[in-house]
């Protein structure tokens, strides 16, 4: 009799399980999570958080959110999501999902999201780690830029037509002091890039300048040549005072 118990309580609850699959897999709603601020790395995260769901929110009627199969929320208007701080609940891996409530009735289970709710503590050492990382290559990015630029010539190459050769990374016009300058491979990149320009040694950004930005640029501050002023010398003055001197009429 016991054996005939256990039996069909474990069957019953793989038909539940089941039945909770192919309900997540059909379901036209899903769960996501979005960080508000704190430290996020794969699934490990900490600080505070956001579940919001996907899907034709004008057919919700309300979304409940689930922490571990437990009640966090129900939310009865847009936006259906929820904010929640890892660091009120225990440390450890942690199952979020949501049942959507239509206006026809039907209830509809999301998929399931399962992160990783780390310490405060822990969360920071890793940041710091990361922003340490980051800043070495920053700083060795501009050693190397400024060691390239020492022992390279101030200005571009010119060839020998007297144009301007600019590397595969183009030319920038210095938006301090408007000369052009080759783009160095080794520029910090932080959403826009930043290089030293060899000019007049400050680090400004350095946008891809167009080939009629360069050639204005160059024609700035090109030395323009010597014009050849008509003219005589001393010498040739004399001679010619002593030339018209010969037709004086004495």
């Amino acid at each position: 009799m016991k054996k005939r118990i256990l039996l069909a309580f474990f069957l019953g609850l793989l038909f539940a399980l089941t039945f909770t699959v192919v309900l997540a897999q059909d379901s036209p709603y899903s769960l996501r999570i979005v960080r508000d601020w704190g430290y996020g790395n794969g699934s490990d995260i900490n600080g505070r958080m956001s579940l919001s769901i996907k899907g034709d929110e004008d057919q919700v009627r309300q979304v409940s959110f689930l922490m571990d199969g437990e009640l966090m929320a129900t939310v009865t208007a847009k936006p259906f999501k929820t904010q929640f701080d890892t660091n009120s609940y225990e440390p450890g891996i942690h199952h979020m999902t949501a049942e959507v409530t239509t206006t026809s009735g039907e209830t509809f289970a999301t998929n399931t999201i399962v992160s990783n709710f780390v310490e405060k503590a822990a969360a920071n050492q890793s940041t710091y780690k990361i922003l340490l990382f980051v800043g070495g290559i920053a700083a060795a990015s501009i050693v190397i830029q400024f060691l390239m630029q020492r022992n390279a010539k101030k200005n571009p190459n010119t060839s020998q037509n007297g144009q301007i050769q600019y590397g595969a990374w183009g030319g920038a016009v210095c938006p301090s002091c408007g000369k052009p300058f080759n783009r160095s491979f080794f520029g910090i990149n932080l959403g826009v890039r930043f290089e030293r320009c060899p000019n007049c040694g400050k680090f400004v950004v350095s946008r891809r300048a167009t080939p009629e930005q360069l050639d204005a640029a160059e024609r700035r501050f090109r030395p323009m040549p010597e014009a050849h002023l008509p003219g005589i010398s001393d010498i040739e003055k004399e001679h010619q005072t002593y030339n018209d001197s010969k037709y004086t009429d004495l």
